[in-house]
């Protein structure tokens, strides 16, 4: 299974296994998995009937594949397959991007010590570049992560100060420069000890933002909502099912939003590809991941007896296609034709 690589961790005191979830490098042309847990899909939201209802205007246009000497854009390393683009979607409505959704995931724990119910640790990798002519316009922020549909963005490249992170937790200025292929991450860690981080992001192997929760100033709505609703395990930036971003969309799938906003935050934007785990890594997993390469993103091997054990299981279990052990969320029914709460705080 190329790509398909598990780990044993340790959460607040409970063993689980984390792994890849979704893998994607688009040079099929398409957003089919590269490597992926049976199920597991990337959609864009202007080709679901969830588009219309969020403000979406008619003829959306559409995503593009080719390499970056087709593109004439900059090159990525050695790498001559294709990448993907995403035009900007600006005045498109709440639904202009990507949906990935998979089987229902849940890890960490609650402050009472119950297992939560939605995916609190997690990361996100992309190779990601943003071209000159989606900065200097009227739109501040460029959305790169949505955790739900119904809520603010949990990640942004921010112009004119060209730097990317959210909220209290910003990349130095002039970090995120235009027409520059750079290597993302957001890591999320939503149950860790309230002295440590919660959220944090990375350029090209280094941590350049951090978000704990004790540090955070409550000055503002904005910090308040992030300390105690964002950044709370089971809370508004975990990983839950799509029904919780609206009542239309299915319970029986968890999901996230990729470039992505409620309040049409968009940029024409090219991504290389794309890895999803259910698990934080960690800064030393990060650095090791290193600048953008273009293709699959790689997977660290696993190391020692756990690791080694937890590869054979990883890899027993994708040959059988069996689901894999999960908390599946107690939710109640949504009515249908519910709409999202969308709220417009700024980041």
């Amino acid at each position: 299974m190329v790509g398909f690589v598990a780990a044993v961790t340790v959460v607040s005191g409970s063993t689980s296994r984390a792994s890849v979830i979704g893998s994607w490098d688009f040079n099929a042309g398409s957003l089919a998995a590269a490597a992926v847990v049976p199920g597991a899909t990337l959609t864009r939201l202007p080709d679901t009937p969830y588009y219309v209802p969020y403000g979406g205007t008619p003829n959306p246009p559409a995503l593009a594949f080719a390499t970056t000497t087709d593109f004439g854009i900059a090159p990525l390393g050695g790498y001559t397959g294709k990448v993907m683009r995403v035009p900007d979607m600006s005045g498109r409505g709440a639904a202009a991007g990507l949906m990935a959704a998979f089987s229902p995931l849940a890890n960490g724990l609650l402050p009472s010590g119950a297992a939560a119910t939605k995916l609190n640790r997690y990361s996100l990798v992309m190779d990601i570049l943003v071209p000159n002519s989606s900065f200097g316009g009227s739109v501040s922020h460029i959305a790169l992560f949505q955790p739900r549909a119904n809520n603010d963005g949990s990640w942004f490249v921010r112009e004119p100060t060209r730097n990317m992170g959210s909220t209290v937790a910003y990349s130095a200025v002039n970090s995120f420069q235009p027409d520059t292929w750079y290597r993302v991450a957001q890591v999320m860690a939503l149950d860790a000890d309230t002295s440590a981080p919660r959220c944090e992001y990375f350029l090209n192997g280094s941590r350049v933002g951090v978000i704990v929760p004790d540090q955070i100033v409550v000055d503002d709505d904005r910090n308040a909502a992030l300390k105690n609703q964002d950044l709370v395990p089971d809370g508004a930036w975990s990983i839950g099912t799509l029904s919780d971003s609206a009542a239309a969309l299915p319970a029986s799938q968890s999901g996230f939003f990729v470039l992505n906003d409620q309040s049409s935050e968009y940029g024409e934007i090219y991504v290389a590809n794309l890895q999803f785990r259910d698990d934080a890594l960690g800064v030393d997993a990060l650095a090791a991941l290193g600048g953008p390469g273009g293709g699959v993103i790689p997977v660290p091997e696993p190391g020692g007896l756990h690791g080694l054990l937890a590869f054979v299981a990883a890899w027993l279990a994708a040959a059988s296609c069996k689901p894999r052990d999960i908390h599946r969320p107690r939710l109640a029914p949504g009515r249908p034709g519910d709409l999202p709460r969308f709220t417009d705080q700024r980041q």
